[in-house]
């Protein structure tokens, strides 16, 4: 007799549906799984049989066929396990009951156990919205990251330990769905900008930054603290939306980063990257693509440390991310998508040396090795940086001074500046040109301020845009419907360092 159970796989980086379509006919003993399915999901069938006969079950004698549907969809993984097993004890009529509403997601140990899987969460958006699904049968050790999936619907999550438990639950045994409660942890980073002292003006571009989402570069000597500082920005990120929160585990969990203590977490990423780093471990790649540190990053920050260190095919590989906020990869006629908005944040040092323009150390640099260090920043990607700012060597007075801008004083400032650009339904730095023109009206001083300053400069119509967007964040924080030339000139301030900006 044939009966059909469905299940979940992945396309790429897209859940779909499986039917399991399990028959068993007279004949001799033969096991035989269709369906493009890969050694692992062939394996099952020793799985599947050693855990029936072990839970009790009866194990057919005669020929059993199971099919994976659609065909052309190529299966990976032992999750199919669950389904496998439970279609073949109904095609048995060892279960009777309808199986068409509900959703098997499992591996199988020898003794009937039921085992945690991997890549959950992306194969589970595939049924988020469909009316049909009312329950999903999974180990309990899944069940907090699906939670977080389909809390918001009226999907069941039936944790099940083994077989026995999942065949008693459908015969009308019924267990209690899972519920949970998440905490979100509002202590992010125990690192505070306090503890910053002096640089009270790169604070302020820092907070105004991750306020508009604009990115941005720190040039500075070394030692001067551009990585203390980096590093205190996830104490002043904004909390996640539900919809960021399913977004970002998404991604760890089809990376297979997801940890078990936390599959779920609250809070945004903040990805540290160093000069070392390879193409593939920043944007992506593989036989079998797998996302990279710019979709580690997706919601949070990407902070790259030594900025022009980065060999220059690595460096240009950023502009694609950047511009498009996702990556594709494409492999074997297949297109892999994975989203990449991120914050960036860099540092670099001025030079090779890292001292020009240091008044206490010499810089060694000649002039050509300064131009050479420098033009790694090619032009393109320059543009794609909205701010950058000197971080130069503080006072022995600044530094023993306490007090400035403390992480919980920057972050109230960012949240209410946030909250201007809900109301507006959109952040500053990705507004489009309809939306620049219709939230960042100038006042006449401004307006013929930028028009003399783009006809004097010759900037690119890309950074003209990016200077508006990075004003009216400033006017944000005055709480200013209209730009004024003051917050149009601060936005030039922050493009004098970089590649067809602003020189004054």
């Amino acid at each position: 007799m044939l009966r059909k159970i469905r299940s979940l796989a992945l396309k790429n980086t897209r859940g779909v549906v499986v039917d399991i379509e399990a028959d068993v006919s007279p004949g001799l003993p033969y096991f035989n799984i269709v369906g493009l399915a890969d050694t692992s999901v062939k394996e099952a069938s020793e799985r599947v049989r050693r855990a029936i006969r072990n839970s009790g079950f009866e194990y057919p004698k005669g020929r059993i066929t199971v099919n994976l549907s659609p065909a052309y969809i190529h299966k990976r993984g032992s999750h199919f396990d669950l389904g496998i097993a439970l279609g073949i004890l109904s095609a048995l009529q060892i279960i009777t009951e309808d199986m068409e509403s509900r959703i098997l997601v499992g591996e199988l140990s020898f003794d009937g156990s039921i085992l945690p899987v991997t890549r959950l969460m992306p194969m589970l958006a595939a049924i988020v919205d469909d009316p049909s699904v009312e329950e999903i049968l999974l180990a309990e050790e899944n069940c907090r990251e699906a939670f977080l999936m389909t809390r918001q619907t009226e999907k069941k999550l039936i944790p099940v330990k083994n077989l026995r438990e999942a065949v008693s639950h459908i015969r009308g045994e019924k267990k209690k769905p899972y519920e949970t409660l998440f905490a979100v942890d509002e202590q992010i980073c125990r690192e505070d900008f306090e503890d910053v002292r002096g640089h009270e003006e790169v604070k302020e571009a820092i907070m105004t930054a991750v306020a508009g989402k604009h990115n941005i570069l720190m040039v500075g000597p070394p030692g001067t603290g551009k990585t203390m500082m980096a590093r205190r920005i996830a104490g002043i990120l904004p909390p996640m939306s539900l919809c960021e929160q399913i977004e970002t585990a998404g991604i760890y969990s089809y990376a297979q980063m997801t940890v078990r203590e936390d599959p779920a977490p609250a809070r945004r990423p903040f990805r540290h990257v160093c000069s070392g780093v390879t193409r593939a471990s920043l944007i992506g790649g593989g036989s079998i693509p797998l996302p990279g540190e710019v979709s580690f990053a997706h919601n949070g920050v990407l902070f790259i440390d030594e900025f022009l260190e980065l060999g220059p095919g690595i460096l240009e590989a950023l502009r694609g991310p950047i511009e498009d906020r996702e990556v594709r990869i494409s492999r074997k006629g297949d297109t892999s998508v994975f989203p990449a908005d991120f914050l960036l944040v860099g540092a670099a040092n001025p030079c090779r040396c890292g001292y020009l323009g240091d008044d206490l150390h010499q810089c060694t640099c000649t002039q050509t090795e300064i131009d050479k260090y420098r033009n790694r920043l090619s032009g393109p990607l320059a543009d794609r940086i909205d701010m950058c700012v000197e971080v130069n060597r503080i006072s022995h007075e600044n530094l023993k001074r306490k007090g400035g801008l403390s992480s919980d004083m920057m972050r109230e400032n960012i949240l209410r500046v946030r909250k201007i650009q809900s109301e507006r339904g959109c952040i500053n730095a990705v507004m489009t040109d309809k939306q620049i023109e219709k939230f960042c009206p100038m006042d006449a001083a401004g307006t013929e301020f930028m028009e003399r300053a783009y006809d004097s400069f010759g900037i690119s119509a890309r950074r003209y845009s990016k200077i508006l967007k990075v004003a009216r964040t400033l006017a944000d924080f005055e709480e200013r419907q209209v730009i004024k030339t003051c917050d149009l000139a601060a936005a030039f301030h922050f493009t004098r360092l970089l590649k067809g900006g602003v020189k004054e």
